[in-house]
């Protein structure tokens, strides 16, 4: 049985194991710190990810020997948000987001399948930036990587 914070666990791991070069730090929600032990964003920009994961509802994909055996599934999704200074073309933000989607491409192991990951051009990281919150992310342009999953649990 997997669960959500497990399959996260696993996303993580892989991308941590296989950050692509160029970035130099990885942000995940919920955490001040990013995988260097900053909080702030540094005072000249440089290329970083953030990682964000949610889950949509489960549904019934296969029965069991009865209950507490059936199959769910559990459809996922893991976004990464690369980020790189401003003025260096949206290639540079692509390229390293095409990275990061590459090592989810047709990863799956026992009880996670990750299918899509798709590229898209973001735009000013000052877009991203909620009002009113003083945040340097205005220096920045950012590229994103949508990745498509499942993973299985049983009950």
């Amino acid at each position: 049985m997997t669960t959500a914070s497990q399959a996260y666990a696993v996303l993580r791991a892989r991308l941590e194991a296989n950050i692509p070069a160029g970035l130099t730090a990885l942000r995940f929600q919920n955490e001040d710190e990013d995988s260097n032990g900053a909080v702030e964003l540094p005072n000249t920009p440089v290329a970083f990810a953030y990682v964000e994961f949610n889950t949509d509802q489960q549904q019934l994909a296969g029965y069991g020997a009865g209950r507490g055996a059936n199959l769910y599934r559990n459809p996922a999704q893991l976004d990464v948000f690369v980020f790189v200074p401003r003025g260096q073309g949206l290639a540079v933000a692509t390229d390293l987001a095409e990275a990061c989607a590459t090592i989810f491409r047709s990863y799956r192991d026992a009880s996670i399948s990750c299918f899509e990951a798709s590229v898209f051009p973001g735009g000013d990281g000052a877009q991203l930036k909620p009002p009113g919150l003083r945040s340097e992310v205005g220096n920045y342009f950012w590229a994103g990587v949508e990745v498509a999953l499942f993973f299985d649990q049983t009950g």
